[in-house]
């Protein structure tokens, strides 16, 4: 079970990003669990049930067919009949065990999406409709496994009738051989013991394909899940070495789904330690770029290089070790501060870790709390607000130290104070690095050494900030004059 646990963690985590944004994380957690203890519920069979099971029936029939052959020939043949039923039975059963337990996982699924969007259903009054949507969801589920029963029902009934006419039958001949003196009145009664012995084992045979069943199925969505390939795989066990930090798109076509190019042909060079911004509109591929560079998906056409080294022949964990983002909605840990902000490097010092947490400008929200460093985060972060997080994840990045550093909008939705403060936490971090900045907000990417203008997925403008406003009618100059109400050049 150790074993099973530590395998399906590490394959599941090497699944690409669509995989798990096309998947409920609690159904993967029960999937894991499911399957582990499904494995538990299959080696009990095997050596409380079934190793049983062999050693009791051919010792039965042995024992039978040596005092008289037409009671083993009844024996045999009542055996031989009840194992072929109950497998028919399973085959007939199958089809509503697996429906059974999809809803099983359905139920599962809309029970985790509803406590999770718990401010929603709040904010929109909804509890009503979503508690009719989880009733419907639910109602199927009883009627399925209410076939699934009502089936195992009848198989009991056809059991007993079978078992009746077994009995009368071994009873009778047994009579008829006792009167011809082929047989003593004790084999009699040890004919009896034996049936009743022959009962107690083959019900255990409906019992054992009954948790059989549910074991096979139960673990049967997370063995699909260990059988798909994973969407991203290393063609090498070949290291990125990022000596310099230089960048290189080379002809870059990619899309999602085989849908609207999002690039095609892109071309960029980021020399060593520069600094650029990615400006404009959603959709204009400025985040896709960032999960490119670190290899969430993979181009259709093209090259992405760095220092010379296309990313698609090294290992994804080493190009990840070089590279640090910042996303636009950090992602923490239900762990301590302490343990996030230390997370690349957790054998630093107490004190490297309070400096990045000063620089970050983190430390001294984090000290009102109550167990300072050791504050637990909240699952999916609640005891913090958007831009205590954003600081955290900054202080992380600073331990971090790498050579290529993304910053993906981490000044949006932010009010102008917080804007300053992450701000000068950013001009801490980028120093002696390769920058790339993503952002809607110009007041973030004013010092770019250059300022890319993404449009549908091409590079419509680059220069820098001052070139870029020298250019009448430019779209960088008119996206300045919309924001202007609370831009300062």
């Amino acid at each position: 079970m150790r074993r099973i646990f530590e395998y399906s963690f590490a394959y599941l985590n090497k699944h690409s990003f669509r995989f798990f944004s096309n998947n409920f994380s609690w159904a993967l957690v029960k999937k894991v669990n499911k399957l582990t203890y499904s494995y538990e519920i299959v080696s009990d069979i095997f050596i409380f049930n079934l190793i049983r099971i062999i050693i009791y029936l051919p010792f039965i029939v042995i024992v039978v067919g040596k005092k008289s052959p037409i009671i083993w020939l009844i024996f045999l043949a009542f055996i031989l009949i009840f194992s072929l039923f109950q497998y028919f039975f399973f085959k007939w059963n199958m089809p509503y065990e697996i429906r059974a337990n999809q809803q099983d996982s359905k139920v599962t699924w809309e029970l985790s999406d509803t406590i999770t969007n718990h401010f929603n259903v709040l904010t929109f009054a909804s509890l009503t409709r979503e508690v009719k949507r989880f009733g419907d969801t639910v109602k199927y589920r009883e009627y399925l496994i209410r076939k699934k029963r009502m089936r195992a029902e009848w198989m009991f009934f056809v059991s007993t009738l079978l078992i009746f006419v077994f009995e009368i039958s071994s009873i009778y001949f047994a009579i008829q051989a006792r009167g011809k003196w082929l047989i003593s009145a004790w084999m009699i009664i040890l004919i009896q013991v034996y049936i009743f012995k022959l009962f107690e084992q083959l019900f255990n045979i409906r019992n054992i394909l009954k948790q059989l069943n549910r074991a096979i199925w139960e673990s049967a969505e997370m063995l699909e899940i260990l059988d798909k390939p994973h969407e991203i795989a290393d063609k090498s066990d070949k290291n990125l070495v990022v000596n310099s930090g230089k960048i290189e798109l080379r002809d870059l076509k990619f899309t999602y789904n085989n849908a609207v190019p999002i690039f095609d042909g892109l071309n960029l060079d980021i020399k060593p330690w520069e600094k650029i911004a990615i400006v404009w509109h959603s959709w204009s591929g400025k985040t896709t770029l960032a999960k490119l560079l670190l290899r969430f998906f993979d181009i259709q056409w093209g090259e992405i290089l760095i220092d010379g080294q296309n990313i698609a022949n090294v290992t994804q964990e080493s190009l990840r070790k070089n590279i640090s983002i910042v996303p636009q909605d950090p992602i923490l840990f239900h762990r301590s501060l302490r343990e996030n902000i230390v997370y690349w490097r957790p054998d630093v010092s107490n004190q490297e870790m309070v400096n990045a947490a000063k620089m970050a400008r983190c430390h001294k929200f984090i000290i009102w709390f109550k167990d300072g460093y050791e504050t637990l985060v909240g699952e999916r972060w609640i005891k913090l607000s958007w831009w205590e997080r954003q600081r955290v994840a900054i202080a992380r990045a600073i331990l971090e130290n790498k050579r290529i550093f993304i910053l993906d909008e981490a000044t949006s939705s932010l009010d102008s104070e917080s804007e300053k403060l992450i701000q000068e936490a950013i001009n801490e971090v980028i120093r002696n690095k390769t920058v790339i900045v993503i952002a809607h907000r110009l007041s973030t990417i004013m010092k770019m050494d250059k300022i890319i203008v993404m449009d549908n997925g091409k590079i419509i403008e680059k220069w820098s900030h001052r070139e870029l406003l020298a250019k009448n009618n430019w779209i960088y100059k008119n996206l300045r004059d919309i924001q202007s109400g609370w831009f300062i050049e």
